[in-house]
């Protein structure tokens, strides 16, 4: 990703909220990462290429999030990004759009529920979506990361965060997203200044009423 790709992206108003949430959430997944890993006494289950709960219906992502996704396909242009243009085109799928032989072609912008979705124990069969299956295994989270990286993409969508309350928070980021296969993007150009506009006006409401 050249630099005057990434110049481009930062003109995105909500781009730089996007990479901060990113960030939060990682630095979150890396602690809960090494405290639940020395409490079960081993390692997580997920491994490099390991695609099959990317083949589930479980991920669900902000607009924003599904934005930064088609932005990378088109500045970045991955291997494979011709093909999932055409399938976003299509939509209707089963699986995440963004899956491309078994890899993630948007994997610096993957979504926030993509990051913490982490296994222990096995890897998941194709198509697996833990949260119903096995609980249990899946990594705990630390809270408070994953809800203040949701909280910076709110207000960008005209969503003021309910900071005071985790549970009516987490109630507002369900809310705010939807599963990842249900996004259809015909022309990547109109859908990513669609939702600038969109983005920009509903972070200046929220600025107004603050």
């Amino acid at each position: 990703m050249g630099c005057g790709t990434t110049a481009k992206a930062l003109t995105f108003s909500w781009m730089g909220s996007l990479i901060k949430a990113q960030a939060m959430l990682e630095a979150g997944v890396r602690l809960s990462l090494r405290q639940e890993s020395l409490l079960r006494g081993c390692e997580p289950a997920c491994r490099k290429r390991c695609s099959a709960c990317c083949e589930s219906p479980v991920h669900r992502a902000t607009d924003l999030e599904l934005a930064g996704a088609v932005w990378h396909l088109t500045g970045a242009n991955p291997p494979g990004s011709k093909a999932v243009l055409a399938r976003l085109a299509e939509g209707g799928g089963q699986g995440c759009p963004f899956l491309h032989e078994g890899i993630c072609s948007v994997y610096p912008m993957r979504f926030l529920s993509c990051r913490q979705l982490v296994v222990f124990g096995r890897a998941c069969a194709p198509g697996e979506d833990p949260s119903r299956t096995r609980r249990g295994d899946m990594l705990t989270i630390l809270r408070r990361h994953a809800l203040k990286g949701y909280a910076l993409l709110l207000p960008h969508l005209g969503i003021e965060p309910d900071l005071q309350d985790p549970l009516a928070l987490e109630a507002q980021v369900f809310e705010a997203t939807r599963p990842a296969a249900s996004l259809r993007v015909r022309d990547a150009g109109e859908f990513l200044a669609a939702m600038d506009a969109a983005a920009s006006q509903a972070a200046l409401k929220a600025a107004q009423a603050a």
